[in-house]
């Protein structure tokens, strides 16, 4: 889970996840700093980004997958259980634990009932 969401957010590619990968994800507007104008969106995003560093990282205003990573594994200590982090994760970043999730299923339903219902009619229509 953890590493699919890293996916997620680095939207580059580049092994980091910097203010230009979540600029368009996390909306700062109606953070009461940026209401207020004590901070910018870019010191807001970057805030935003540094809790993922923790006490390991170096404050640099982008995340990497090993800062990523320790933060989850510090932070699943302190959870209930594997099945609570997965839905946490799930929840915070709209991401399934696995590919064949809810929608999917509903979608892929769909899509066999047309299938079948195509096939019925092909065949009535056949002599």
């Amino acid at each position: 889970m953890v590493a699919k969401a890293f996916a997620m957010l680095d939207k580059d590619g580049s092994g980091e996840v910097s203010i230009k990968d979540i600029i368009g994800i996390y909306d700062v507007s109606r953070n009461p700093e940026f209401l207020e104008f004590r901070k910018t969106k870019e010191e807001i995003l970057k805030d935003f980004l540094s809790n993922f560093e923790g006490a390991r990282g170096d404050r640099n205003g982008s995340i990497t997958k090993v800062e990523f990573w320790d933060y989850y594994t510090d932070l699943s200590t302190c959870l209930p259980s594997e099945e609570y982090f997965v839905r946490m994760m799930e929840s915070t970043w709209q991401c399934p634990e696995d590919d064949f999730s809810p929608a999917t299923q509903q979608t892929v339903g769909h899509l066999l009932r047309e299938v079948k219902s195509r096939v019925f009619q092909l065949a009535r229509q056949d002599p």
